[in-house]
């Protein structure tokens, strides 16, 4: 299936010549993984940034660098746990004993896989078992999410395997997964949430 929701244009561009935050390009690479046109877009885009670099000055490279770089990736490749369908570049992230946390509710569980100094940004595996709805909340910064698989529905959007997902800072929503398929998504998160109802009484008390 082809994803009808797409990261901006900049994203892809500062994916492309390798800028950007960790969190971001692993959520465009996960993107990627799974739309055809976007990947097709950002070869392009590196093919630009190729040609710059071909008109350089070429500098002498290590003999042994090559078998260095693979032995590394080697060592840092681990098998994916079974029964996560996650893509390679939320695979080498992930503990060899994954450590899922939750928020007292059934249906819901997470892993942080990254997390950066700026922004106060996070980067979450999420899964929701088919049906659950995530509580109500409001989002303090912005969100960008990718859908690995399975999908959600945010209020009138339907989001699918692959599709991208932005809610800007204040949004504020409940989103509930498909209910014939369990969700899992990866989501980068600036300044965290915070619940609305009681769940957010009790977040308040607690000082979070």
């Amino acid at each position: 299936m082809i994803p009808n929701q797409h990261p901006p244009e900049s994203h892809l561009l500062a994916f492309a010549v390798g800028q950007g935050e960790l969190a971001l390009r692993i959520l465009v690479e996960c993107h990627l993984a799974s739309c055809p046109a976007c990947l097709a877009q950002v070869l392009d885009l590196a093919e630009v940034g190729g040609q710059m670099l071909g008109a350089m000055p070429s500098v002498p490279v290590p003999a042994d660098l090559f078998a260095k770089v693979i032995g590394q990736i080697e060592r840092e490749a681990l098998p994916v746990p079974a029964g996560l369908p996650v893509p390679e570049a939320i695979a080498r992230l992930l503990p060899r004993k994954p450590d899922w946390s939750g928020i007292l509710l059934r249906g819901f569980r997470f892993i942080k896989l990254v997390e950066e100094a700026p922004r106060e940004a996070a980067l979450y595996l999420v899964h929701l078992t088919a049906g659950t709805v995530f509580p109500g909340h409001r989002h303090r910064g912005l969100e960008e999410s990718v859908i690995l698989a399975g999908g959600l529905e945010d209020g009138s959007t339907r989001l699918e395997a692959g599709d991208w997902a932005t809610s800007e800072a204040a949004t504020c929503h409940a989103p509930r997964a498909l209910p014939d398929e369990d969700c899992w998504l990866v989501a980068r998160m600036e300044n965290g949430i915070r619940f609305t109802g009681w769940r957010g009484l009790a977040q308040r008390l607690s000082g979070q």
